[in-house]
């Protein structure tokens, strides 16, 4: 009986890493769609821990298998998740272009206005494609906040922050004529706080 609890054991931890891989997902990715650490997958997987029946519930439902397959040493294939990743990957695509496309008309737009009725503007249109990476970071930050993926969070927020500081310093620099390399100095601290919430969310998760 004991020998049995073992090799089911075992076949769990087996089946959780053979799952996960197979959906394409490192530890970590796992980790942050459920709200747990990289560790306790990691821990599920050696077989020196394992999830409770609703958290398997949960990991079967996005593998599109049921929980008694985790138990099982024939394995399904794993197509759910892949379609729900590939979806995810098409949506942050298609927004990302859009946000592009709206940035080069944008560009195109104020070039032809600005030289057609105020040639004697400061106002660069080029500062578009500066103002549109700043966008990108904040999509980007959108679309990590609804699949819960803080590492990519966190890169999307370091876009922001240095995008933004860049954005401002051009500005001023090229309207106004006035350098605010003060910008860049009020950025590190900003992604220092980043980094150090990013470690700290992660290390509370473990």
């Amino acid at each position: 009986m004991e020998n049995d609890i073992t090799n089911q054991q075992e076949l769990l931890a087996k089946n959780l890493a053979y799952y996960r891989k197979a959906s394409g997902l490192t530890q970590l990715e796992l980790a942050d769609k459920f709200n747990y650490s990289d560790k306790s997958v990691s821990k599920w997987e050696r077989g020196e821990g394992f999830p409770d029946i609703f958290v398997l519930k949960s990991l079967a439902d996005f593998y599109g298998i049921t929980v008694d397959d985790f138990y099982q040493s024939e394995h399904k294939a794993v197509k759910v998740s892949q379609n729900k990743k590939r979806k995810q990957t098409y949506l942050k695509l298609l927004s990302i272009g859009i946000n592009w496309l709206v940035t080069i008309l944008t560009f195109f737009l104020l070039n032809t206005l600005l030289s057609r009725f105020a040639p004697e503007a400061t106002f660069e249109p080029w500062l578009t494609f500066i103002y549109g990476t700043l966008t990108t970071g904040i999509i980007l930050l959108v679309w990590e906040f609804i699949y819960h993926n803080r590492f990519l969070r966190m890169i999307a927020a370091s876009i922001i922050i240095w995008t933004a500081a860049l954005s401002l310093f051009l500005t001023f620099l090229v309207v106004m004529k006035l350098a605010l390399p003060l910008l860049f100095v009020v950025a590190i601290p900003l992604e220092v706080l980043e980094i150090i919430w990013y470690l700290f969310r992660r290390n509370r998760k473990r």
